[in-house]
């Protein structure tokens, strides 16, 4: 199923990803496995929002990843190569793609991509109610929310300020961005050589530990 808002201004897709139960658990234990070692940055509230895994030791994420390329091309018409290594030339050393947990009670506070990215988008992995809405905000407009989903992709253009409403769940929250998929086509109605793809994934785990 596949929904199109077009919201202060720009466009928010929702789809529902065919096939996610493949790849999910995978994804997950790699990701309980490989913690322990990552890189982290983003220390804000006293929590680490980032914390970078090479993409041979989470090889599963390729999947959504993918597929958040894939639908971009189909609806946006966008064409993409995926990077999974630092962008050449980038002054981040990161790979371009991380995981962030967020306890009951945290949140993510408003901002944008407009400097990194074309398109973004959002694949709940796992998620209750109650675990932290997705929401856009502009003044002069209503904030949309939009409800976390297992295997919902939701994709949006890079300026809108956006957020994530406080955990209230009883389980831990993982989200997976990931960046630095650059296009080389137009991306509603712009053109430029290179783009970015910020594709965030969001889990809320029950097996987890902190």
């Amino acid at each position: 199923m596949q929904k199109i808002f077009s919201w202060g201004g720009g466009k928010i897709i929702e789809i529902d990803l065919p096939g996610f139960e493949d790849w999910l658990p995978e994804l997950i234990e790699q990701f309980e496995k490989t913690r322990s070692t990552a890189k982290k940055s983003h220390k804000i509230g006293g929590r680490w929002e980032n914390l970078y895994i090479d993409i041979d030791e989470v090889p599963a994420a390729r999947n959504p990843i993918r597929m958040g390329r894939d639908f971009g091309q189909e609806i946006l018409e966008v064409s993409s190569v995926i990077l999974f290594e630092p962008l050449p030339g980038s002054d981040n050393p990161y790979p371009p793609f991380w995981f962030n947990l967020a306890e009951p009670g945290e949140s993510t506070g408003l901002h944008d991509h407009a400097l990194l990215s074309q398109l973004c988008g959002v694949v709940y992995l796992a998620a209750e109610n109650e675990s932290g809405n997705l929401y856009f905000h502009k003044e002069g407009e209503v904030d949309l929310e939009i409800m976390p989903k297992v295997g919902k992709l939701v994709l949006f253009e890079p300026w809108m300020r956006h957020g994530v409403r406080e955990n209230r769940s009883n389980n831990t929250r993982l989200s997976m961005p990931a960046r630095d998929l650059r296009y080389s086509s137009n991306l509603l109605g712009r053109r430029r050589h290179h783009h970015h793809l910020l594709l965030l994934l969001m889990t809320n785990l029950h097996s987890i530990s902190i």
